[in-house]
């Protein structure tokens, strides 16, 4: 089966499901369906790779609020600039780190194929992912893994694990997210992140952190209590 008959049937299949519920969908470098609502996009991506193989992602949730604030510290030497889309940012605040792609390495051939990893896929959306998106849709929740992380000896982004996305900008989620929830070991997180961002080896960060420290986190008003 070529690639764009593979795609047209997976789509078809996955639209049918999605876009009546208000989701829509943007092409990069592959699909990814995205519903914004009350300042939270919630996010599926499919890629079509190459050899018959479909690459599914984990649920992506924006938080507006959080990355609206993150953008604050950004120049155009920002090492990652936001992902958007129609006015939606899409770039996410969180994702699902321990979804497990079963269908990565699979081939794709017959239809029969096709409407077996939709089934799966969609499965994931509706049940897993769903409740994944809706319990920390809820910034405090999101504080409360960040925390079992730390306590694990596991950073907020952790590999399989981590619950905030990106890189070291992870770090600079987790404070805002700690300012924002009124965080009452909000401190302490700081002193968690100056021991990496001040530790010699992350100097192109190291304007945005204290820019962040500086000008950003102080006027963040608290918008929940833990």
């Amino acid at each position: 089966m070529e690639r764009a008959e593979r795609q047209r049937l997976t789509l078809e299949r996955i639209d049918a499901v999605l876009k009546p519920r208000g989701y829509k969908a943007r092409i990069a470098d592959g699909i990814r369906y995205y519903l914004p609502q009350d300042g939270v996009t919630t996010a599926w991506a499919i890629v079509f790779l190459n050899l018959g193989w479909i690459n599914s992602r984990e649920a992506m949730v924006t938080h507006d609020e959080v990355e609206l604030i993150l953008q604050r510290v950004a120049d155009e030497n920002y090492p990652f600039p936001w992902q958007t889309h129609r006015g939606t940012i899409l770039t996410p605040t969180i994702s699902h780190s321990t979804f497990v792609d079963e269908y990565q390495t699979a081939d794709m051939d017959t239809e029969e194929q096709i409407e077996d990893y939709c089934n799966w896929y969609l499965g994931y959306i509706n049940g897993e992912g769903a409740d994944f998106v809706q319990h920390y849709s809820y910034l405090p929740n999101v504080l409360k893994r960040m925390d079992e992380l730390v306590e694990a000896g596991l950073t907020w982004q952790y590999p399989d694990k981590g619950i905030l996305s990106g890189t070291l900008d992870a770090r600079f989620r987790g404070l805002i997210i700690s300012k924002l929830c009124n965080d009452p070991n909000f401190e302490k997180k700081i002193a968690w992140c100056d021991e990496r961002f001040y530790d010699g080896t992350n100097n192109e960060w190291l304007p945005y952190y204290e820019k962040l420290k500086a000008e950003v986190l102080p006027i963040i008003e608290p918008k929940y209590n833990i």
